[in-house]
């Protein structure tokens, strides 16, 4: 059951703060946030790995650095040659590159904050409830109930 962020635009107010909390909880040396906050047109939100269910930047990693577990994408950094294959994968452009102080390169993405058990920083601190941790099974459950109420509403106006 894939887990990740949903956004909710009309709630976002572009403060950065979900930036600025997800480059702290990564930060070893570097500040390096894994989402980013895009204006588009007259809102804002932050855009973050989706975690695709049958990720292409998993499919095309040559040395399974990246690997897809029961809840995320998960990057093993160890493995990671560089190859910015999955850079080029990614439909939604959120993988990124960087240079590690000793000039390796280091792939950039969200991973739900695996590393903290209170879960991801920017949904913790987001001073609009914008954000929420989501997985696919709570999707179809709610897409269950639309489909239901749009049903009702439907027979109820067609009665009337």
């Amino acid at each position: 059951m894939t887990q990740f962020i949903h956004v909710n635009p009309d709630r976002c107010i572009g403060c950065r703060t979900c930036e600025i909390a997800c480059g702290q909880a990564h930060s070893d040396s570097d500040f390096r946030p894994r989402l980013q906050v895009m204006k588009l047109h007259s809102s804002t939100q932050p855009v973050m790995c989706h975690q695709c269910e049958n990720a292409p930047c998993v499919a095309v990693c040559p040395v399974r650095a990246l690997v897809q577990d029961e809840r995320c994408v998960q990057l093993n950094e160890s493995l990671c040659i560089g190859c910015k294959n999955c850079v080029m994968a990614c439909p939604f452009g959120v993988i990124d590159i960087a240079l590690t102080p000793e000039k390796n390169i280091q792939i950039v993405k969200c991973d739900l904050c695996q590393q903290h058990q209170s879960g991801p920083e920017c949904v913790r601190v987001c001073p609009t409830a914008a954000l929420e941790k989501n997985d696919s099974h709570s999707v179809k459950q709610q897409a269950t109930l639309r489909r239901r109420s749009a049903a009702l509403q439907s027979v109820y106006f067609s009665l009337k």
